[in-house]
């Protein structure tokens, strides 16, 4: 059993299947979670419609960056924002919620698919936020991890980090390849602070990806082929690799990166 009561997990992107997933088998261990996300509502609404009703006291859905959408956030929740209008707020926010930040899980996802003719300047750009709210999330962070007895952070990103993408798109692949790295070079300077660093590549979910990404027959026909245990990734398949790399037992696993794609890419 891997000793997870009590602690305290943020995560971006849990609002999605793969992220709620993690979100119930934390709350499922004993853990303290905040999701964030762009919007306060659509946090809230997946607390409401994705999160096991029984932990409610446990989770709390707030905005990563109420300014971003200031109007919305702020309406949707004016005791939360109106004094608390930064990223490095609602980290706080946490904090005095419960106690404690012992776990940053980045797991944002979002994106539109270009290939390489059609990717510009702005679609590049909107690609690597990805690795800035990674970054940012975890700069945010650091006061209260360095408090905890066992903190780590969790970059989630996918296998085109090592393959490039299975659909056509560069600046897709290149800002997953870039979390790695970050991944990396986290472990490395951070690790001596007694912070973990890790990473966990997915391969294709088709309950947790927008309409445009899901596969046509014979794609699917073709990414089984290349799957050794002969079927796609559902989202319950990364809570284990969660589980581990967020317990205190984990303590002498940094800059590791845990392949959860079936076999799909081996070495």
């Amino acid at each position: 059993m891997f000793t997870l009561q009590g602690r305290t997990m943020v995560i971006t992107g849990g609002a999605g299947n793969n992220g709620s997933a993690i979100v119930n088998a934390a709350l499922e261990h004993g853990m303290n979670v905040a999701m964030l996300s762009g919007l306060h509502t659509k946090a809230q609404k997946a607390i409401e419609e994705k999160i096991n009703p029984k932990y409610r006291d446990h989770v709390i859905g707030i905005a990563q960056n109420p300014k971003a959408k200031w109007e919305e956030n702020v309406a949707a929740a004016p005791e939360i924002y109106e004094s608390r209008p930064h990223m490095k707020d609602m980290i706080q926010y946490v904090y005095e919620r419960f106690g404690s930040v012992d776990v940053v899980v980045n797991a944002k996802g979002g994106h539109i698919r270009y290939d390489f003719d059609h990717t510009d300047k702005t679609i590049w750009r909107h690609s690597m936020e990805v690795v800035e709210s990674a970054f940012v999330n975890a700069k945010h962070a650091m006061p209260y991890l360095l408090q905890s007895k066992a903190p780590r952070i969790i970059n989630i990103t996918t296998c085109d980090a090592r393959n490039g993408g299975y659909f056509l798109d560069p600046s897709f692949a290149a800002a997953r390849g870039g979390l790695e790295a970050l991944t990396y070079e986290m472990a490395k300077e951070l690790g001596p602070r007694g912070i973990t660093s890790n990473c966990i590549l997915i391969s294709h979910c088709e309950e947790d990806v927008p309409e445009e990404d899901i596969l046509t027959e014979a794609q699917r026909r073709e990414l089984l082929s290349k799957t050794p245990v002969g079927r796609l990734m559902v989202p319950q398949d990364v809570v284990g690799a969660f589980c581990f790399l967020a317990s205190e037992e984990a303590g002498f696993v940094n800059g590791a990166r845990i392949d959860v794609n079936g076999g799909m890419i081996v070495g």
